[in-house]
């Protein structure tokens, strides 16, 4: 692959060559490569099938964990998260220690203690994970779905975005069963807190739990705001809203 760096900034097809922006710049490569049906039919790309089809199994679980928690996602990622995320599934996949090769799945491996703890942890916007920005300890019950912070004090609980006024806590609860590629998510956010609010002990609860039956997991997003003219507004760039997956069950 090579960097285009002429004056023009191409993008399409010329001569046999490909010329395409990425996040980090135009790129170009030649065009060619394998016909598709030899791929699907050809004894010897056996190993490439069996490579495409736990490939995309993998994207489809990334695909389900993003939208169980797409209204949170939204808020707080960057630009390589899902390529990330789909990068741990295929950790998780690997776990799979009883399908045949080129049939491992994620629901498999996610079965297992290792492919949890794999997950956890993990950052949708890896600018601003959770513990660079939330500096309070927090509690977490798993069965009540509930999160308290005791004495909670932005000023010395929080690195806080440049311009914000307000900050809110949320917590999110999404049962997915990757085999039948279903899901269920419940959300609980907090009022809007002043930055400048003196210390409260902090509480969100889940008004229930998923009613489907699955892994379980639990997300915890940070985002600032902007008052102004008694109005706020999400602060445009985001860049200091962080977002974890705290905890699978």
């Amino acid at each position: 692959m090579a960097r285009e760096n002429s004056i023009l900034k191409l993008k399409g097809k010329l001569d046999g060559m490909s010329f395409y922006k990425t996040s980090e710049g135009y790129q170009v490569r030649a065009r060619g490569g394998i016909e598709k049906a030899r791929i699907l039919n050809d004894a010897n790309f056996e190993r490439t099938r069996e490579n495409m089809n736990e490939f995309g199994n993998i994207n489809k679980a990334g695909k389900l964990i993003r939208a169980s928690i797409g209204v949170f996602l939204n808020r707080a990622k960057d630009m390589r998260a899902s390529s990330r995320l789909v990068s741990v599934a295929a950790q998780v996949k690997n776990l799979d220690m009883t399908s045949a090769r080129g049939q491992r799945q994620f629901a498999k491996g996610l079965e297992t203690a290792e492919g949890k703890r794999l997950l956890e942890g993990f950052e949708f916007n890896k600018h601003a994970p959770l513990s660079m920005i939330l500096k309070a300890s927090y509690q977490l019950d798993t069965t009540t779905g509930s999160l308290s912070i005791p004495g909670f004090h932005p000023a010395e609980h929080l690195v806080i975005a440049e311009a914000a006024t307000h900050v809110r806590l949320a917590l999110a609860c999404a049962a997915i069963n990757a085999e039948n590629e279903t899901r269920e998510t419940v959300f609980a956010e907090q009022q809007l807190i002043p930055t400048t609010a003196g210390p409260s002990d902090l509480t969100l609860v889940l008004d229930h739990m998923p009613e489907l039956e699955g892994t379980l997991m639990f997300y915890v997003l940070v985002e600032f705001f902007q008052e102004m003219n008694g109005e706020q507004y999400i602060l445009k760039s985001g860049s200091h809203n962080a977002l974890q997956l705290v905890k699978v069950v």
